[in-house]
């Protein structure tokens, strides 16, 4: 096998993993400022300064990417929002996951691009984020109320509706449609968490300890 031999102190296996994370790095960026449109395997690899023949490497095809994108994206919210204190107040924990979420975007605005905007539009991200909306959704209620929800019917409702609610209010926000200050546009969004996740975890009364 030559995968364990060493070039300039690294193996094939290293470097096929730094061409990869080089494609996704200018992936993320070319989804964050021109969306799932502009990200095309040319645009990648000339980007990346890489040979065409590496893109299929780490990546069996544009839509693999995007998808690869936007999981990477998911994956560092979910580590900012697993980082939080866990206020014993369900509802200001509620608060703090939120204003998390809000950093995030705002840190780099490409970010809400790809898990918001791009999703509606985009076949392979509104498929993707349908497929991984419930279990991000299952995480956080789980970190901020402790509860869960009640079937995974009753989650895939939930998921939907929440995930829909709060994505449109964010976008209203940030382009100018509603005239909230940051602490008026948390308010809403605690208000639509726990509206909608009593509804989650209602099972005859148990669980539902989402409300402030």
């Amino acid at each position: 096998m030559t995968s364990g031999k060493l070039w300039r102190g690294q193996t094939l296996a290293d470097r096929s993993s730094d061409r990869r994370e080089q494609m996704l790095t200018v992936a993320e960026r070319l989804l964050g400022v021109g969306g799932a449109n502009a990200v095309t395997m040319r645009a990648v690899v000339r980007e990346a300064n890489l040979s065409p023949r590496y893109f299929y490497e780490s990546f069996a095809s544009r839509e693999d990417l995007v998808t690869a994108v936007y999981d990477r994206v998911t994956e560092q919210l979910l580590a900012q929002i697993a980082a939080l204190p866990r206020p014993t107040d369900r509802r200001e924990s509620v608060r703090e996951v939120l204003d998390a979420c809000r950093d995030f975007f705002e840190a780099d605005p490409g970010r809400a691009r790809i898990l918001l905007r791009e999703p509606l539009a985009d076949d392979v991200l509104r498929a993707r984020r349908a497929a991984t909306v419930p279990g991000f959704v299952a995480a956080v209620l789980e970190m901020t109320t402790g509860a869960h929800a009640s079937s995974p019917e009753r989650l895939g409702v939930v998921s939907s509706a929440l995930s829909g609610a709060l994505v449109a209010l964010y976008l209203d926000y940030i382009d100018g449609r509603l005239l909230l200050t940051p602490a008026q546009l948390a308010d809403a969004a605690v208000d639509l968490v726990s509206a909608v996740t009593r509804i989650a975890t209602a099972d005859g009364g148990e669980g539902s300890g989402a409300s402030g």
